[in-house]
């Protein structure tokens, strides 16, 4: 009895971090193409590395976010009004695709990105300079549930 308990219980803690880490997978990352050098437009793209379409994005700098807390209601009105409008305009971004967003100053920004299911993923801390080419991709390991 106390050998099946033991192996039921090194199951669960196996499976813990698959669990913690969202829907498996690797994690969504960020790639530098080309580092800022001070002056310049932000060449930003977004690559959906998914098997899901993303449906909405969302663009907030990670300083506002960070101060808003962890215990934001993003549908709330202090979250809409922190994370502003949906960047897509309703043409969302299909799997294997990629597509351009206007970043709108130099700076460290948090991304969040739903698909049609209601999942959701939270990129923070992306330091994007002016003059720089930066693609976020988004992978699976990166989904979260609400």
């Amino acid at each position: 009895m106390i050998g099946r308990r033991f192996a039921l219980f090194s199951l669960m803690l196996a499976l813990l971090p698959a669990g913690l880490a969202g829907c498996g997978g690797p994690n969504s990352r960020l790639i530098t193409v080309r580092t800022g050098g001070g002056s310049g437009a932000i060449d930003f793209a977004v690559k959906n590395a998914t098997s899901a379409p993303i449906n909405a994005l969302y663009l907030a700098k990670t300083e506002r976010v960070s101060a808003a807390g962890d215990n934001l209601d993003y549908d709330s009105p202090q979250g809409i009004a922190l994370w502003g409008p949906d960047l897509l305009s309703h043409s969302g971004i299909g799997s294997g695709d990629r597509m351009k967003i206007d970043v709108p100053e130099p700076g460290v920004w948090d991304v969040r990105a739903l698909d049609r299911d209601s999942r959701y993923q939270h990129v923070t801390g992306l330091r994007l300079n002016a003059g720089g080419r930066y693609i976020l991709e988004l992978n699976e390991g990166g989904w979260r549930v609400k």
